[in-house]
């Protein structure tokens, strides 16, 4: 399975190689706000843009991956708080029900 990730991998950087040799000469102005950058390389826009949204991603991955952790913890509590209290039940002496025995009354007077 290993092999199958770094082949996509190794796909990817390729034809993003070949993207940005077909546009090495490609010049582009960018408004970013209140920056103004003129003439500057397509591919480096590119490459750049393509960081930016990879930042973004793992932020929102780690984020992600913080909250699933706190619920898997708050789960594993519940769950040794529920074994736990399973486990006094089950060790609880077993008690007879109480009955309440009818009350005798004096009908031969």
């Amino acid at each position: 399975m290993w092999i199958l990730k770094w082949l996509g991998i190794a796909l990817l950087l390729i034809v993003m190689l070949g993207f940005s040799m077909m546009n090495i000469g490609q010049q582009v102005d960018i408004n970013l706000f209140f920056w103004q950058f003129e003439e500057v390389p397509l591919i480096l826009v590119i490459f750049e843009t393509f960081i930016a949204g990879m930042l973004v991603w793992f932020l929102i991955a780690f984020i992600n991956e913080l909250k699933l952790r706190a619920d898997l913890k708050n789960a594993r509590r519940e769950s040794e708080e529920l074994h736990e209290e399973l486990q006094a039940l089950r060790n609880m002496p077993l008690q007879e029900p109480f009955v309440a025995e009818p009350e005798e009354t004096d009908d031969a007077e």
